[in-house]
């Protein structure tokens, strides 16, 4: 099979010899390489991270949050009402109260307090909602009055154990005879008043893999909650839903908003989705994804000064075989056209290069870490602190397709300035300088 005359020069040029050019071929080939690798892997561990964290969120946060825009907390006739109409619509629903607390804990013969986050739930319908029971978990999760669950950092930081007790402060209830007057001053309400905390039994233990919950949220039972909070009982703060995909929910929102809040008037239904909840969260794993991503790409407009220095040194070398082919009657765009394409193979065998070694790198990527580990002394990736088993990554086929097609375009530009230089030789002065 005959080549065009121009592949076949593009390639016998780039064909490795034992020479200085055929050396800065192969550093020219490594450049795009090494920047596709390091996108494929900086990319799929980024988004395995991203993904995690949201395979995290949604395995302990319910889809929607139904609120009150004109009370704080719900009554048992609306939390009736907004569980029936979810429940209409197909969402499943539990009600719940959220607030904080203060845990008091015996440590020798010292007392220590210190704020947390409770849970108030019903057991029958968090069951449907939580994804406590699909993570690590110990104990019965059927908790009545006088029970919690908690955390195993919690546990773990504050030397807990399932059977061990506890109190259960509420900062308001502390605080409500504590108030300030008009001048500033501490009024004191009735000191005769007796406050007394809630005693409770730790029945199980979770393991959810977020560090902030495991070491600061308590479940209890929701009506224990709302005597401790001074609510009435079988209220709630908000009602929690969950539907069929979470990822396509605004017509299921925008039903029940319309069916809560129908009859006109002010709005007295607020719904907040889990995308609006951790909207910053997700905003700043996308933009520093997409920084990574920018300050990776540099490494390819490096490799690309690489390749145009690499085929400008060609291009030297080869002065006298241009002049040749231009005296003999090959046109310029010809002449161009082989130092694009020898760019073009550049391109194709380093992203081709580059996919395989950052393909073998994510797949064994802990692999490499241990390897890493050892190098260096110290574990790269502690288990104990991002509470993985192994580095998550998350490798698509779209992703190395763009990587590929931007490594090569990248290489195609670099080579326009050496063919354009090549191009606009004369013959007379190329066999004169040669």
């Amino acid at each position: 099979m005959r080549l065009p005359l121009d592949l076949f020069l593009a390639l016998r040029y780039l064909r490795p010899k034992r020479t200085f050019v055929s050396f800065i071929t192969l550093l020219s080939i490594l450049g795009p390489a090494l920047g596709v690798a390091v996108l494929i892997i900086v990319n799929s561990i980024m988004q395995g991270f991203q993904k995690n964290i949201k395979e995290s969120i949604m395995s302990w946060q319910a889809h929607m949050n139904v609120m009150p825009t004109m009370s704080s907390t719900l009554n048992d006739i609306e939390v009736e009402r907004v569980m029936a109409e979810m429940s209409r619509l197909g969402i499943k629903a539990a009600p719940i109260i959220q607030d904080n607390a203060l845990i008091q804990i015996k440590h020798g013969n010292n007392q220590a307090c210190i704020p947390k986050i409770v849970y108030g739930i019903n057991p029958k319908y968090e069951r449907e909602i939580s994804g406590i029971l699909n993570k690590k978990f110990i104990g019965t999760f059927d908790i009545s009055e006088k029970q919690a669950i908690i955390g195993w950092r919690m546990a773990q930081n504050l030397g807990l154990r399932i059977g061990d007790q506890f109190l259960l402060h509420s900062p308001k209830r502390l605080t409500q005879n504590v108030k300030f007057d008009d001048d500033g001053k501490l009024d004191v309400g009735n000191v005769d008043e007796v406050y007394l905390p809630e005693k409770v039994t730790i029945v199980g233990i979770f393991d959810l893999g977020i560090s902030e919950l495991d070491d600061n949220v308590i479940y209890m039972h929701i009506d224990q909650v709302a005597d401790l909070q001074g609510f009435d009982w079988r209220s709630a703060t908000s009602i929690q839903g969950k539907v069929t995909d979470p990822m396509d929910m605004n017509e299921v929102v925008l039903r029940l908003s319309d069916a809560l809040n129908s009859g006109g008037g002010l709005m007295r239904y607020r719904i907040v989705t889990w995308q609006e909840r951790n909207a910053k969260l997700f905003e700043t794993l996308r933009v520093e994804h997409l920084l990574l991503l920018f300050l990776m790409t540099f490494i390819l407009l490096v490799a690309s000064f690489s390749i145009a220095a690499t085929l400008i040194t060609v291009v030297v070398k080869k002065t006298r075989e241009i002049g040749v082919m231009k005296a003999m009657g090959i046109g310029s765009i010809s002449v161009a056209r082989i130092f694009v394409l020898e760019g073009l193979i550049i391109g194709i065998i380093g992203s081709l290069l580059g996919t395989l070694v950052g393909a073998l790198v994510v797949i064994y990527r802990t692999n490499v870490a241990a390897v890493i580990s050892k190098i260096v002394g110290h574990e790269v990736f502690p288990a104990e602190l991002y509470h993985l088993s192994e580095i998550p990554a998350d490798m698509s086929v779209g992703d190395l397709v763009g990587f590929n097609a931007l490594a090569i375009v990248i290489c195609i530009f670099s080579a326009l300035i050496p063919s354009l230089f090549a191009a606009f030789m004369t013959p007379a002065k190329s066999l004169q300088e040669s």
